[in-house]
């Protein structure tokens, strides 16, 4: 009686595991993706676990904010300030004071007072 060699016997049981495994991964994915086995597909499974669905938040609301002198008013502060506007949800505007501008500039030819109206009348006319 002769013998086999042991290294025969089991070169083909090493691959029966990977076999194996093929053929479960493939009947895995087959039933999760068609019904073929009875089992309800995947993506209603997905939407009875809730798991993609979007929570309802509210939308956060985008506040801008620009400063700036505005003295001597031209096309370039108000087109500034409507960039500004397309940019959120609220515009707020900052005017500088005139201590700053002394600081800073020089004397401006403006009062504070005079530069708030400018802002406000932009805002109720063109914005």
């Amino acid at each position: 009686m002769e013998f086999e060699s042991s290294s025969r016997i089991w070169d083909g049981v090493y691959h029966y595991p990977h076999l194996f495994g093929g053929i479960m991964l493939t009947c895995a994915l087959l039933g999760f993706s068609t019904s073929y086995f009875g089992v309800q597909s995947l993506p209603y499974l997905l939407s009875d676990l809730r798991i993609f669905h979007k929570k309802n938040y509210e939308k956060k609301r985008i506040r801008v904010y620009m400063d700036g002198c505005f003295d001597l008013m031209h096309y370039g502060h108000a087109n500034a300030l409507r960039q500004a506007k397309t940019l959120g949800d609220e515009l707020v505007v900052g005017v500088v004071s005139d201590k700053e501008i002394i600081a800073n500039k020089g004397p401006p030819v403006l009062s504070m007072q005079e530069r708030y109206k400018y802002i406000a009348i932009i805002f109720m006319y063109y914005l």
